[in-house]
């Protein structure tokens, strides 16, 4: 069984990425709160987190929050080249590199010590190279284990870096709250609060059967080894993302828009197959086209009830994927005036398919 003794794992992750990007390509950004996205936030520079913007809130609240932030639409071919950038840079520290999204990596540095230095001479090149070569910030977690590492560098943020060295892991782990352990989220937090359980510490006192009973079998085994920092997981070359596809979120301001206009806002992402979302030479395949709407009809602010998402999805072969994108909402069957967004993906072929 695989266990490190060496604080040689990093995890990389770009500092508010979208926005980053967008600040250093416009000058006149740069120190401003900027948001990216309409309807929906999709990323937030520091000085907009500030005033309370997170990621996947709506616009409307975003700009109630900071009037004062200025809100770009994305551009998802400029984020792609940052990210293919930093992952060159990545590779060339260390060919042991694992990509968590486009924004994020685990490096396993190990055995690099005689040619390379400590881990955190590594971190510390790594940080300065991204910055001089790309122009973005990032922050670095060291740690022994993956999870940890992770753990580092959402402390560390934003533009750190941070070491746990082997000997104080459970000093630094134990006073976080139990939502800096992976798969915590608001649900999860909510039920171990009602127990009188805050803190990591806290989860490391109680029994894996107790944990079980209060969050489920799975979920008890995981946070009772996360909690101890148990996590035997390697660094891992060559791993693909699970999916690809594009999406466009609307928000509440799908109430408003009329049918030539979504197909104004959707086009540019509706020629063929969605930049970006598979190679060249791939395999043509169905593409999937889902409308997300509101069960919902009261125009926004009328109502004190949201109501439901719902989706719904069709299929179309390769050539007619735009005209899926551009009619989807349509033969969805979807209300015009209750979309909130539009995505596409490859539609997954049957197993007996994938296997031949």
């Amino acid at each position: 069984m695989f266990v490190r003794c060496e604080a040689s794992i990093l995890h990389a992750d770009l500092d508010s990425f979208y926005a980053s990007v967008e600040q250093r390509d416009d000058p006149a950004l740069r120190g401003r709160p900027v948001i990216v996205g309409g309807g929906v936030v999709l990323a937030a520079s520091y000085e907009a987190k500030a005033y309370g913007v997170r990621t996947a809130m709506g616009g409307v609240q975003a700009r109630r929050l900071c009037p004062r932030a200025v809100v770009v639409p994305p551009r998802m071919s400029a984020y792609t080249r940052a990210s293919e950038a930093v992952f060159a840079v990545f590779r060339h520290c260390t060919p042991v590199v694992e990509p968590l999204s486009v924004d994020e990596a685990f490096l396993d540095v190990g055995g690099l010590r005689r040619l390379c230095g400590t881990p955190v001479e590594i971190a510390a090149r790594l940080r300065a190279d991204v910055r001089d070569q790309v122009g973005l910030p990032i922050t670095v977690g060291v740690a022994r284990t993956k999870f940890l590492a992770k753990v580092a560098s959402q402390e560390a943020k934003p533009d750190g870096l941070l070491l746990v060295p082997p000997d104080q892991e459970l000093a630094f782990l134990h006073p976080l709250p139990v939502r800096r352990l992976w798969g915590v989220g608001a649900v999860t937090a909510d039920k171990l609060h009602a127990h009188g359980i805050h803190t990591v510490a806290d989860v490391a006192e109680l029994s894996e059967s107790t944990l079980a009973s209060m969050v489920g079998d799975a979920m008890g085994r995981q946070l009772y080894a996360l909690s101890r920092n148990i996590d035997r997981r390697r660094v891992t070359v060559g791993v693909r993302r699970r999916s690809v596809g594009a999406q466009r979120a609307l928000g509440r301001a799908g109430s408003s828009m009329s049918p030539p206009r979504l197909t104004r806002w959707w086009s540019p992402w509706s020629t063929g197959s969605p930049a970006g979302c598979a190679p060249p030479d791939a395999p043509a395949e169905p593409w999937c086209c889902a409308c997300d709407s509101t069960t919902s009809a009261a125009p926004p602010g009328h109502t004190r009830c949201r109501g439901r998402l719902r989706r719904r999805s069709r299929s179309w072969p390769p050539p007619a994927a735009g005209r899926g994108g551009r009619a989807g909402h349509r033969h969805a069957g979807t209300d015009p005036g209750r979309l909130r967004g539009l995505r596409y993906r490859p539609q997954r072929r049957p197993a007996a398919d994938a296997a031949v």
